[in-house]
């Protein structure tokens, strides 16, 4: 991987490069607001890089909140067209914990069978990370998302003066070209290092070890906990619909008034949402919120840890910073983490 520097002026000949070659979308301040939005960029002077989180995670471009994946005609010969739909896109200044969790769909939606829309789009995505800005809700040095160590094109990391700019693809490497840069000095790499470092160690918030997690829960199924967690829960969904590594759908058909024509769409869905677990004869399988808290919680650091062997959570924070009562993934898992060690004695 090349290391080198560029200084903040060349940012916006930077983001202007890539708007003449594909559709770029990066960190904007809403207006009025500490609040950030992954938006098109029109202006590269309208670019915030030094942001917290942005609500919605990266992933709604290569995993949009509603997609169509068929469209129908019901005509004498009923006529069926797949949808697969994609464009170049670059997203720039997205942090590391995003990255992560566009790689851990990767995973999930090329394990057996590739999801073409999915896989399409990803394949026409172009990546510039850039090191955050860490608040209270944070946690992704348990996580191990802290720095990036894949799944980026290009990575930026500030520096005195500028940014220290990792180019990991050709595709990252072409996105300089032509653009004045220099070789990092030893006391660029220096302070990269330290400060890479130093955000893994404010960030590391769990008791336990990140890999400890899967054995910890295998026996807290009926754990006091879930409930006392779960009992502020609105089962409104907001964690599952903000969550970079969450990828639940349902199928849905949206019919035409005239009923001769119609699409299939899928829409993201979500395990907490009291509906999830109902199925056609009307039984519900997670009726209470305590059992859904406990899937979520089950699903991200023990059932798909241990299928993908990675955790299903990058730490970034959104679910607890959206919560509407503050349900903090890290203090569900020290409570769990705690309770297992008491057992023990």
């Amino acid at each position: 991987m090349a290391l080198q520097v560029i200084g903040c002026e060349v940012i916006p000949q930077l983001l202007a490069k890539l708007m003449a070659e594909a559709r770029v979308v990066a960190p904007q301040r809403r207006e009025g607001k500490d609040q950030w939005g992954l938006a098109d960029v029109t202006n590269p002077c309208d670019v915030d890089l030094e942001y917290v989180s942005t609500t919605l995670p990266a992933k709604k471009f290569a995993f949009p909140p509603v997609e169509t994946l068929l469209r129908y005609e019901l005509a004498e010969r009923p006529v069926m067209e797949a949808v697969v739909e994609s464009e170049p896109i670059v997203l720039f200044g997205i942090h590391a914990c995003d990255i992560y969790g566009l790689r851990a769909l990767d995973i999930a939606f090329s394990d057996q069978n590739v999801d073409p829309n999915y896989a399409a789009r990803r394949s026409q995505m172009r990546i510039v990370g850039v090191d955050c800005k860490p608040d209270d809700y944070c946690f992704c040095g348990s996580m191990g998302s802290a720095t990036p160590t894949e799944g980026f094109d290009l990575f930026l990391t500030p520096v005195a003066g500028g940014y220290l700019a990792e180019t990991a693809t050709e595709a990252g490497a072409a996105m300089l070209t032509g653009l004045p840069t220099r070789e990092a000095t030893s006391e660029e790499l220096a302070e990269a290092k330290a400060r890479l470092a130093r955000r893994t160690q404010e960030t590391s918030k769990l008791s336990a070890e990140v890999h400890s997690l899967p054995l910890i829960l295998s026996g807290l199924s009926g754990s006091a906990n879930w409930e006392k967690h779960a009992e502020r829960c609105y089962s409104c969904g907001t964690c599952n619909l903000v969550c970079p590594t969450c990828y639940c759908f349902n199928v849905t058909d949206k019919m035409a008034l005239s009923l001769d024509q119609g699409n299939k769409d899928r829409e993201w869905d979500g395990c907490m949402l009291e509906e999830f677990g109902k199925v056609a004869t009307g039984e519900n399988f997670r009726e209470e919120r305590e059992q859904r808290l406990r899937h979520r919680f089950y699903r991200k650091y023990s059932y798909l840890f241990t299928k993908f062997g990675r955790p299903y959570c990058c730490g970034c924070g959104r679910c607890v910073r959206q919560c509407l009562v503050h349900i903090d993934p890290v203090a569900v898992l020290n409570d769990m983490a705690a309770e297992a060690e008491g057992r023990k004695g």
